[in-house]
């Protein structure tokens, strides 16, 4: 129990490191959250300061998903069962992206971390997610409904890899399925803008880092 509990926690702070907010501190002297769509992602990042941020931000919160999967896997997990520590962790640091503990609980959608993460335990989840993504990103130009369809897609090809590998299915499934639920549920504004035909699209302007109003 206590492995799952550290895999847990440990996942939780890793995915608290905000990349998007840490950088705009740091460099732009600015939070992130107060610009464009308020939010901490790689999407935000790239309307407000740019590619190279956004890169930045992009490769960061995803390398931190595939380090708190494979601490949970390979070190804390002592002698239980390894996958279900690892994939806690996913949860947990998909949770953490979501809501950081180390910047008021306001952070980001979580699609870049849950990448890093299930990349990390199952290879072949990287090629087969971004297929669908990049099709719709450049059907649309919409990274957020991009976002939400690679997401709602996860716990379908997750369950597909470790079937067709002739490994245990449940403990992946069931939680990607709950990422999937908590990405699309972070999504939930765009959802609104993206039926009203008023959801902005890659391209619509360059980037500026202009204060919203309060």
């Amino acid at each position: 129990m206590l492995s799952y509990i550290f895999s847990a926690v440990v996942a939780y702070l890793l995915g608290s490191l905000s990349f998007g907010i840490i950088l705009s501190k740091v460099k732009y002297k600015k939070d992130i959250r107060d610009y464009g769509s308020n939010n901490a992602g790689m999407t935000n990042t790239l309307r407000t300061f740019g590619k190279r941020a956004a890169a930045f931000v992009f490769i960061f919160d995803a390398l931190k998903g595939t380090a708190a999967v494979l601490l949970a896997k390979y070190v804390l997990c002592f002698a239980h069962d390894a996958q279900l520590c690892a994939y806690i962790a996913l949860v947990f640091a998909v949770v953490g992206h979501m809501f950081p503990v180390y910047f008021k609980f306001k952070g980001g959608k979580g699609a870049a971390t849950a990448l890093g993460a299930t990349t990390a335990l199952a290879p072949l989840t990287f090629p087969i997610v971004m297929l669908p993504f990049f099709i719709v990103v450049l059907s649309s130009k919409m990274v957020s409904l991009a976002s939400i369809i690679s997401g709602i897609l996860l716990p379908f090809i997750t369950f597909g890899i470790y079937y067709f590998k002739g490994e245990p299915t449940l403990v992946p499934t069931v939680s990607t399925a709950l990422v999937a639920v908590l990405i699309v549920f972070m999504h939930r504004s765009n959802i609104r803008r993206i039926l009203k035909g008023e959801e902005r699209r890659i391209g619509s302007g360059k980037p500026k880092a202009e204060k919203n109003e309060k």
